[in-house]
């Protein structure tokens, strides 16, 4: 079984909310420790997170490895943690894929700055 995954989400996004809720209620094994990016205990769980621009995208620590990904590099290492998702995994390593959907999530955080007028690191 793999080693739990921290999520560190920015709670002043909707879609990030939506998406952190979407993950808990499938989450039956308790292996994503999913944290607002405003939680005082975030830097004490995940030191290396500091530094790290968490309000621009999300981003996930191994709490085994302390791997660090961020944006869709997270998918694989979530869909391995959520029964009935693992399926999904082996595809999301086709080579290209994640740059793709980097490039997309990326393109969609920046829009939800610009729509809001909140600075991404304020």
């Amino acid at each position: 079984m793999p080693a739990p995954l921290l999520l560190a989400y920015d709670p002043a996004c909707t879609l990030c909310c939506r998406m952190a809720l979407w993950l808990a209620r499938r989450d039956r094994r308790g292996l994503l420790m999913i944290c607002s990016v405003r939680d005082p205990d975030l830097l004490a769980l995940a030191p290396e997170l500091g530094g790290k621009p968490v309000e621009k995208e999300i981003h996930g620590l191994d709490m085994a490895t302390r791997e660090i990904r961020a944006g869709a590099d997270l998918l694989r290492p979530i869909a391995r943690r959520l029964p009935g998702w693992r399926w999904i995994s082996p595809l999301l390593a086709l080579p290209g894929l994640t740059n793709l959907l980097n490039r997309i999530y990326l393109r969609w955080a920046a829009w939800r700055f610009r729509k809001t007028g909140r600075q991404p690191f304020a």
